[in-house]
Formats: structure tokens, sequence, C-alpha cells
């Protein structure tokens, strides 16, 4: 008879990662399997590469709600007092603290940011208004070289951290690798390739052949995690819009974290510039917006299972045109076109965003960060005709499917913990909430489900 686990974590980025780690530190669960494509963790967005290594709270996103905020920041707390708990050397490996800041440019951004501060304050009482005199002492890039009469204000934090989400992905593995009780196991170089329902479980079919049966599957791989909901039936009406980025670099200009003023209701983020966690001596300025057909950038391989995550119906179609033809959206996606074509590219991306950052910057300074950058997958609710912006998962009896565009990897724990719960009830095992709570403090929200 072939082995059963309890459960089978399909994707080792930092969302399966994080969720191995909570079965093993947080449950009597008795056996757990990993099943990851590449060879090894964190191949694809959780690495440093392809993200912004940013510890997301909340207060520097102004297109976030209120709720919205207050989730993340709870879930950045949670991730945040797992790495205090690291040995002092792995801990300056995989987190560091910078300031960071909100930058305003002109008189409409900065009644956006007005209202955004009035909101949200509450929330955050260390972050503080701070004008142009203040912005220069902190960032003096930022101010060197604008034009004296642009006006300008940010609203500026302490508590900011830049954070290497792959090492912290190999730390949970590492801890969760250490309970000789659990053996947890972990295969890599095994494509998933389908999962179907097989008695009270599931059987997980690999590329190679090989079975694997599981009481319990959660997949978590990104894009690919509504590929297999809708493969096994289990769409929701749901379909998956690709956006990718890439970023640009710069000799060291910032010392900390410079986002911009983002628009509500807008799933990209706007350009920011940070400084590079693995590489003190540049500042990274992106991502740049684009809309590839793949599922995972730079796979070709994968426009054809990110064309079975679209239905091709009425509402789908009407779902994307409401998209598309947003005013905002689409000004977006036409200003980014030209960021990657070759020699006019930077021109327009030093012009239109890292120019707005750092006004002193030249052509010549910066260039473009090749193989830098993922994909961050975007749900289209179609029943809404609408994105469904931040994090999602969907959940059915036995299975959940994790989609985690930014923040997901803020929100890691916290989902893991959600997940946790669930998986526990149904297999009739038991989470120690206290041990968690006591460890690292209460889950208070959770991913959406959809």
């Amino acid at each position: 008879m072939p082995k059963m686990y309890d459960v089978i974590i399909v994707g080792g980025g930092i969302t399966g990662a994080s969720l191995l780690y909570a079965i093993s530190r947080y449950s009597d669960i008795k056996s757990v399997l990993m099943l990851e494509k590449y060879g090894g963790l964190a191949p694809l967005n959780s690495n440093s590469r392809n993200n912004a290594q940013t510890l997301h709270f909340g207060d520097i996103e102004t297109n976030y709600s209120l709720e919205t905020a207050k989730r993340t920041n709870d879930a950045a707390k949670l991730l945040l007092r797992y790495t205090e708990s690291l040995p002092v050397a792995v801990r300056s490996e995989v987190i560091r603290k910078c300031q960071k800041m909100v930058l305003a440019v002109g008189e409409f951004e900065m009644g956006l940011l007005e209202k955004t501060y009035s909101n949200i304050s509450p929330l955050f009482p260390t972050l503080r208004k701070a004008e142009r005199r203040e912005i220069g002492r902190l960032e003096p890039y930022v101010v060197k070289g604008r034009d004296r009469d642009e006006r300008i204000m940010a609203l500026v934090s302490q508590h900011g951290y830049m954070v290497d989400f792959g090492k912290v992905t190999k730390t949970f593995a590492d801890k969760a690798l250490l309970n000789r009780k659990l053996k947890p196991e972990i295969k890599f170089n095994t494509r998933v390739t389908k999962a179907e329902r097989h008695g009270d479980g599931f059987i997980v079919t690999a590329a190679n052949g090989d079975e694997y049966h599981g009481r319990f599957v959660v997949f978590a791989t990104g894009a690919y995690s509504l590929y297999f909901a809708k493969s096994m039936g289990y769409d929701n009406n749901l379909s998956v819009l690709s956006v990718s980025g890439n970023f640009y670099y710069s000799k060291k200009v910032l010392k900390g974290k410079v986002y911009r003023v983002q628009i509500g209701g807008i799933p990209f983020a706007a350009v920011h510039g940070d400084p590079e966690i693995t590489n003190p001596n540049v500042t990274r300025f992106g991502p740049t917006v684009s809309l590839p057909l793949t599922l995972e950038k730079g796979h070709g391989g994968t426009v054809g299972d990110y064309l079975k995550t679209f239905d091709f119906d009425l509402p789908m179609l009407i779902s994307m045109k409401n998209i598309l033809l947003n005013r905002d959206i689409m000004r977006i996606l036409s200003k980014n076109l030209l960021y990657d074509l070759p020699v006019i590219g930077k021109r327009e991306f030093l012009k239109n965003e890292a120019g707005r950052i750092v006004p002193s910057l030249r052509n010549e300074d910066i260039w473009l960060a090749k193989g830098i950058g993922g994909i961050r997958p975007q749900i289209i609710d179609e029943n809404k005709r609408s994105l469904v912006l931040g994090e999602a998962k969907l959940k059915e009896d036995g299975i959940i499917f994790n989609v985690t565009p930014s923040p997901g990897a803020t929100s890691c724990l916290s989902g893991a913990v959600a997940d946790l719960k669930t998986i526990t009830e149904h297999l009739g095992k038991e989470f120690d909430a206290q041990k968690f709570e006591r460890e690292l403090g209460e889950a208070k929200h959770h991913l959406k489900r959809v």
C-alpha cells in the first residue's frame, strides 16, 4: 500500500514552507510531504531577485483600505516576531531594519497623502509627516536637484524592514526538518501535473508518473494554484491576470525605502526605490508593469497553462473590458509599455519614475536589472466583473488553493495558521493556539476566501 500522508503541500516557496513550519511546531499532525517543481526552495517569487524585499505593514501603502492596513500590520508583526527568534547571525542575513517613507510630489499627491495620514495615523502612532527640509535630511538625494518650486511631503517611519524572503523560506524548512517526531519530507524536481479525489483523501500525480496519497492537500503554487483549482472543477468563476515587473538598478542613492503615492483600487504597485539587501552598493527602482501570457516569468512553456485559467465566456470578456478600460490602469499600462524597450525604455523610466524619486539621476546612472522581477498573480472575479485585490484562497473539503500576490510573503505566517486551523479541524488533530500566540502573537486576520 502507498504511504498515506496527513498533509501534502505542493510548492516550496515561502507560503508552503511557512505552513510546513507551522505544522511541525504547532500541531500533532503525524506526516507531511512537500513537493517542489524545481531543485531548491524559493525558486520563483519568494526569491530575493523577484520581489521588492519589503516587509509590508500597511503604513506606506496608500492604495490599502484601513481594514487591509490592519490585516497587513497584524500579519507583518507575526513574521517580524518569528525573525526575532532566529540566531543573531542568521537574522542579520534575512532581515535588516531601515527607514522608509511614502513620497508625495505635487499638490494632488499631497492631498491624497494627507487623507491617508488622517485615516491610518491612529493605527500607526510613530508614523509622522515630513516636509522638504526633513526629507532632505533623511534622504538627501530625494531633494538634491529637485526644482525648488516643486512641492513635496512624505510620511516617514523608522520601523521599516528589508527582507530576504528566500532565506526566510529556508529557515522555515530547516526548523521543520528538525522535528524528529514528524520527520517531514521534501521532494525537489517533482512537477505536479494533477490532483484528484480518492476515497477520503487525494492522489497527487507527478510528471514522472509517481503518485502521492494525502488526506489533505494544500496548493501553495502562486499563479498555478488557480490553474490546479480549475483543473479540479473549483473555479468559482475566477481567472488569473498575470502581472509581471522588472527593476532598474542605480548606484546607492537611498538610505531606506522610498515609496510613491499609489491610487486606491489599483493592483499595480507604484514604482519605489529600495536598498538592496543582497548588495548594499546599489539601489533598486521598480517594479515596472506588464501583462505576460505566462504563469511563470520567463517560462514560455507556461503559456498554455495560463490560458487554461481563463473561461473565455461573456462574464470573462466583460471583466477584462472593465479592467483594461479603467482609466488609471490604462494610464499605467500605456506608460509601462515603453519601459522594457531598448534605448528609449531607460530614458522614459528615468523621466517618469526613478527621476521623480531621485531627480539628480542621469540616463547613464541606471541600468536594467536583468533577471530581476517576478509574476504577481491577480485574481479576476467574473461575478463582480473586477479584480480581487490582495491575497486570496479557495477552500474546499480537504483541499486549499492559495494565490498570493503582494504582500503575500509578508502574510505567510498569518496564512499558514489560517490553513493549519482548517487542516487540523478536518483531520481531527490539535492546533496549539496557546503556543503559537505565546511565541508569535495572535493571528487576528486571515487571507480572504473567494
